[in-house]
């Protein structure tokens, strides 16, 4: 995906042609002579003239786990393949051409990107920078998200409706006290069960930190040994509540070095961009756009 999208992004800044219709040009043809990997690299056969070099095969072996002569079997092959595309005129279509300059700027971006930012620390004060603002990272408390149903009591309201709101929670805790596992959906089908006709206010909270809740309802929350399971009723500035954990995320302590090793990727992917763009400002290749020139969407090439 990265050298795909280098290939894009470099091709976008190639020169610009001359006013009027461009000229019929023709595309030189690429050389299918097999080059030499380096002073080191031994030919080990050859074809028709042409050499088969050692680097092929020993490429060939480990890529595809052969013995040196089923890759040497398949290099000659190769160089043999390459000679009849030539004999047919294929080297100068410009598939090859094209094939030919992708290949260049994955190389590029291979060599000039992808192995100069293999690490956090390649990435110098910039992945510094991005790690700061995301150092609350490293310190993620206990958030938990939970449910509730509730027995509303309104303010003021008479000593009888307290202790029948009081009463209607207490039986929906004591039906909910053995469960485990719940859900939402089925916590709130219990409870309204339990409840015995009576009107029941019901909704899911975010995973919150306890010190961002009501103190009765977070103390209570927080309290719940584990995810499905409920609490007691608990009385909050709304009326009784019996509340559900339902899930949320755990506390985790995470180093700075795991916390750059998480963020590496993204960090690279996002600077990729501003590479390009410095490659294309210090080559110091002049282009030009002409906009009448692209066609709008849905037009043939």
């Amino acid at each position: 995906m990265m050298r795909r999208a280098s290939i894009l992004l470099l091709i976008a800044a190639c020169g610009g042609t001359s006013s009027g219709p461009p000229p019929a040009q023709v595309q030189a043809a690429i050389s299918a002579v097999a080059p030499r990997a380096s002073e080191a690299d031994l030919e080990v056969a050859r074809v028709a003239g042409r050499p088969v070099w050692a680097s092929c095969l020993v490429e060939q072996a480990t890529r595809h786990q052969l013995t040196r002569e089923q890759a040497l079997d398949q290099c000659i092959a190769f160089e043999l393949m390459a000679q009849e595309a030539e004999r047919r005129g294929l080297t100068s279509s410009p598939e090859v051409a094209e094939a030919t300059r992708t290949s260049m700027v994955s190389r590029l971006v291979a060599t000039a990107f992808e192995d100069a930012y293999r690490t956090p620390a390649d990435l110098g004060e910039l992945m510094e920078s991005v790690v700061e603002k995301n150092a609350w990272r490293m310190h993620r408390p206990d958030v938990r998200a939970s449910s509730y149903v509730r027995v509303a009591v309104p303010k003021q309201a008479a000593p009888e409706v307290e202790a029948q709101a009081r009463v209607t929670a207490q039986a929906i805790a004591d039906a909910l006290a053995t469960e485990a596992g719940l859900s939402d959906p089925n916590f709130l089908e219990l409870a309204q069960r339990a409840a015995a006709g009576a009107t029941l206010e019901h909704s899911p909270v975010a995973p919150t930190v306890i010190e961002k809740l009501d103190k009765a309802y977070g103390d209570a929350l927080y309290r719940v040994p584990e995810i499905g399971r409920t609490t007691g009723p608990v009385r909050t500035p709304w009326g009784y509540d019996v509340i559900l954990w339902s899930g949320g995320l755990p506390p985790k302590e995470t180093s700075r070095a795991e916390l750059e090793a998480e963020m590496f990727q993204e960090v690279r992917r996002a600077y990729f961009s501003t590479w390009v763009t410095q490659v294309i400002k210090k080559s110091g290749i002049q282009y030009e756009v002409h906009p009448e020139r692209i066609p709008d969407d849905g037009d043939a090439p």
